[in-house]
């Protein structure tokens, strides 16, 4: 099938149409059948290979950008009731950990966690801030099983919170990880950290990163996530934005498979 800008246009259109009567409450009433059925066509649109010339004149194409942010919307909100279900099936199980190791997406963790660990420079011992870590906190676990590094989660869902320190406990990390209910406005914290690393969900992302400007001391390093190609690119409505002029990036970590996102680094300049 031939590929062209219209076709990906109509796609979205149709799509749009199907889950824009989705609400929050929807969603975690819903059938798994209905809004899987939703995110299985939205991550098959996503991994359509496609020129980068075509992603950039879809972003450009204005009349898109409100149905992008409804469908990315609708998206974490199917995500993170999937992520749920998967928090709830590691509490349950006598063996957490081959529950965690058998999720689908524990490999790209496991790459993500590398990724940060070098971009970083992070060492045992090191402490780490993740903004937005969701119930299943896989960058946290990541990190504190394979690198021993140290991690505060922070979470705005109170009730999301209070199970990602169950699945912290069941796995045996709570020495480690620690998750707070907040959200960026709790920082700074007392403890000093490594990197502040801002989650693919955590938004609005503006106003995070404003916010860390504000805050964060001299030499800080924070770290996010974009995808850079594709149409992950245009279905990520949080990955066109621009930081604040007080942070100068140092690093970015581009994919391998199964790794999808780029890893980006930057650090609070002091001379600005």
């Amino acid at each position: 099938m031939n590929i062209t800008s219209e076709t990906v246009r109509s796609e979205l259109i149709r799509m749009d149409a199907l889950m824009n009567d989705l609400a929050t409450d929807e969603i975690a009433q819903a059938p798994d059948r209905i809004y899987r059925s939703h995110l299985v066509h939205l991550n098959r649109l996503a991994e359509t290979p496609v020129p980068d010339e075509m992603v950039e004149q879809l972003i450009s194409d204005q009349s898109l950008a409100p149905l992008v942010r409804r469908m990315a919307r609708v998206r974490r909100l199917i995500g993170s009731k999937l992520e749920v279900q998967s928090a709830e099936a590691v509490t349950s199980h006598p063996d957490p950990w081959s529950r965690i190791k058998a999720f689908t997406y524990y490999p790209n963790y496991l790459s993500l966690a590398r990724m940060e660990c070098e971009g970083g420079h992070l060492k045992p011992g090191d402490r780490v801030i993740f903004l937005g870590s969701g119930p299943l906190p896989l960058s946290l676990i990541c990190l504190s099983k394979e690198y021993g590094v140290q991690g505060v989660g922070i979470e705005q869902d109170r009730q999301i919170a209070a199970l990602s320190r169950k699945v912290i406990q069941q796995l045996g990390l709570a020495h480690l990880v620690n998750i707070l209910h907040g959200d960026h406005f709790l920082l700074p914290l007392k403890e000093a950290c490594a990197l502040i690393m801002v989650g693919a969900d955590a938004v609005p992302k503006k106003d995070i990163f404003y916010h860390l400007a504000r805050i964060c001391p001299s030499g800080q390093m924070i770290s996010y996530r974009i995808y850079e190609k594709g149409l992950r690119r245009l279905l990520d409505d949080q990955s066109t934005f621009e930081l604040p002029r007080e942070f100068a990036e140092r690093a970015r970590i581009r994919p391998e498979p199964p790794v999808n996102n780029t890893c980006v680094f930057a650090v609070r300049d002091g001379q600005r």
